[in-house]
């Protein structure tokens, strides 16, 4: 049953961190993207007004694939759940 369980986590632990890097990617694009405006519209955009959408998306973006990496890592690492663990206990005694 264990080995089912580890190949059902594996899959979509390895897609969700898969999923994080390209967020990843598309954060450092994005990043570019508003680094490019904020030298182009230096009067509109940066520290003297509300950063525009391009800066909120990187910074977005960037937060979402450190979430989704480390959800697929955590299915991936070889800690049981709790659920797992309470029932190996119970198990035991």
């Amino acid at each position: 049953m264990r080995d089912r369980d580890d190949q059902q986590s594996r899959t979509p632990g390895v897609c969700l961190i898969l999923a994080g890097l390209t967020l990843a990617a598309a954060a450092a694009l994005a990043g570019l993207a508003a680094a490019d405006h904020m030298a182009a519209a230096a009067a509109l955009c940066g520290p003297a007004l509300s950063h525009c959408i391009l800066c909120v998306a990187s910074a977005g973006s960037l937060l979402a694939s450190a979430g989704v990496a480390t959800a697929g890592a955590t299915l991936l690492s070889d800690r049981p759940s709790p659920q797992r663990a309470g029932r190996a206990a119970r198990r035991s005694t």
